[in-house]
């Protein structure tokens, strides 16, 4: 039953990280990881959604592009973040801002990355992933 949006949503993330997490069931676009944390109808948030994603050590995932402009917020670990081209390195307390529609990706060297990451969607679902190299050309 998704809640009425006046309503303010605590998440404690402790007890949502012990739970199963999500992933691409295809290896080509990564094996990042993440939790859901807001996100309509399981949340009361029409305006945003987010989550916690981690990326492995030696892992990636894949460039990609979405509508939605998206932000990061490094909560632990470094890594490099591609946007539009451009890899720059990432650690914790880094935000990173990806306009709409930007291809981006994420890549790891010997530590793994944890992001929190926010799109300025109701529910995760809207988001529609399109991986660079799964478009025809």
């Amino acid at each position: 039953m998704c809640l009425t949006s006046e309503e303010p949503v605590f998440v404690d993330v402790s007890q949502v990280e012990t739970t199963a997490s999500e992933g691409f069931q295809e290896p080509s676009r990564g094996n990042t990881t993440w939790h859901t944390l807001l996100s309509a109808p399981n949340t009361s948030t029409n305006a945003f959604c987010g989550g916690v994603a981690v990326c492995p050590r030696y892992g990636t995932l894949a460039l990609h592009r979405h509508k939605q402009a998206e932000i990061y917020y490094i909560l632990s670990g470094s890594g490099e973040v591609e946007v539009d081209g451009k890899r720059t390195r990432v650690s914790k307390d880094m935000v990173v801002w990806i306009p709409g529609d930007a291809e981006h990706g994420v890549f790891t060297g010997d530590e793994e990355l944890k992001w929190f990451y926010v799109f300025p969607e109701g529910s995760f679902e809207s988001v529609i992933y399109r991986f660079t190299h799964e478009q025809k050309v």
